[in-house]
């Protein structure tokens, strides 16, 4: 048997560590009856803010703030809860409370004159809403027309360049404890790195203003979509800076442990695609190969001891069946040594050539990669007996 399956075990949690509020829940008005509340919940968190006030208003279809719908208060897990007659979309505003800085071990407060926001452009009956600086920054990039469809494309947009959901995902709290816990996943560890890593960087380039941090990100993306090469490197060196210092409490020392290197930097998309002719009859039932990467490029993983790769950025797709469990191995460049991704991909039922994984690698900061600067090596294609199939190569377009 040619075809060897590596045995990684990935374990999807639902959930992002919202669940046990207990803040208060104020009423402002009586919802109409006929109107259904949704359920909000998620966490403040520059470092996690205990005792801020969270208002929860609807937005108007012009993009202005309307009604106050809500306020809570965040709990001592700096969690807030609440149940919202919301109808569309819908602006949260944090201010108050106390939180540790992690750059300088200071207690402080979100001021009133500069809160934190997060925006939603869609309605559930259970909203998972973080309120970070980084949503911050979401809300204006979208601010000059706070509508659902500018909401979306920033959220998605500033998430893409952070490499995780900077609104459904909660961070942790940045302590070795809350670090080792088994029911939290590689995002919500890297929310809280890139917490500390901003206030590191106000710290070390912006005097100490998270506000001038956020102008300088906000410039970028507004006129280029991503951080800049200066910003990025601000960012990265930073939270570097944070990780070998006394008070990062996490337990993790190196950027390299995190999804963060090539935060603010574009993401490539690849497809990998089988050619040749089949042999009449036979039917492919699975691949394996390695794929070497180009300088500086990572894939993001979902666990750092065994360096599986994110099911979020490698999946089966085009002939292959989408609900297939593609298994990919990340080895990061070392000694002179490329990246490498090996990659895995079963199937029950056979398929034809054409396209069948999808590959989203995330590049450095101002650099352009194309698909042929990826190499393919120790490609096995193999039909329903795991015998070799003769002449079917892979390429990534």
């Amino acid at each position: 048997m040619h075809f060897l399956i590596m045995g990684i075990v990935l374990v999807m949690l639902s959930g992002c560590g919202v669940g046990g509020f207990q803040g208060p829940d104020n009423t402002y008005g009586n919802p109409t009856p006929d109107v259904q509340l949704k359920r909000v919940a998620g966490q403040v968190s520059l470092g996690p803010v205990v005792g801020g006030q969270v208002s929860i208003y609807n937005l108007n279809s012009n993009g202005s703030t309307g009604q106050l719908l809500k306020t809570t208060v965040t709990n001592g897990f700096s969690q807030y809860t609440s149940s919202v007659a919301i109808t569309g979309p819908s602006l949260y505003v944090a201010t108050g409370g106390s939180y540790t800085d992690e750059a300088t071990g200071q207690t402080m407060t979100i001021p009133t004159a500069s809160p934190l926001r997060a925006a939603m452009d869609t309605v559930s009956s259970t909203m998972s809403i973080a309120i970070t600086p980084l949503t911050e920054l979401a809300v204006q990039q979208a601010s000059t027309l706070l509508i659902a469809t500018n909401i979306a494309s920033a959220n998605l947009l500033v998430s893409s360049l952070f490499k995780f959901d900077i609104v459904a995902t909660q961070p942790l709290a940045p302590t070795t404890d809350d670090f080792a816990q088994l029911n939290v996943i590689q995002a919500q560890k890297d929310y809280a790195l890139a917490l500390a890593g901003i206030s590191q960087m106000a710290v070390d380039y912006y005097s100490g203003s998270l506000t001038g941090v956020l102008a300088a990100m906000y410039y970028d993306i507004s006129n280029n979509q991503k951080l800049s090469s200066a910003t990025a490197l601000q960012f990265t060196t930073a939270l570097s800076h944070f990780l070998a210092s006394t008070n990062n409490q996490t337990g993790v020392r190196d950027i390299n442990a995190t999804n963060l290197a090539n935060a603010g930097g574009p993401s490539l998309t690849l497809k990998l695609v089988t050619t040749g002719q089949l042999p009449a009859g036979v039917s492919i039932y699975g691949v394996q190969l390695h794929l070497t990467l180009p300088a500086g490029v990572t894939i993001r993983v979902s666990d750092f001891t065994t360096y599986q790769a994110d099911s979020l950025v490698v999946y089966s797709s085009g002939v292959f069946p989408a609900n297939l469990n593609a298994y990919g191995k990340y080895t990061p460049a070392a000694g002179g040594q490329p990246a490498t991704l090996a990659l895995a991909v079963p199937q029950a039922s056979g398929s034809l050539v054409g396209e069948f994984l999808t590959v989203i690698c995330d590049l450095p900061p101002g650099t352009s990669y194309t698909s042929a600067d990826f190499a393919v090596s120790q490609v096995e294609v193999v039909d329903g007996n795991g015998a070799v199939i003769p002449g079917i190569t892979v390429a990534p377009q």
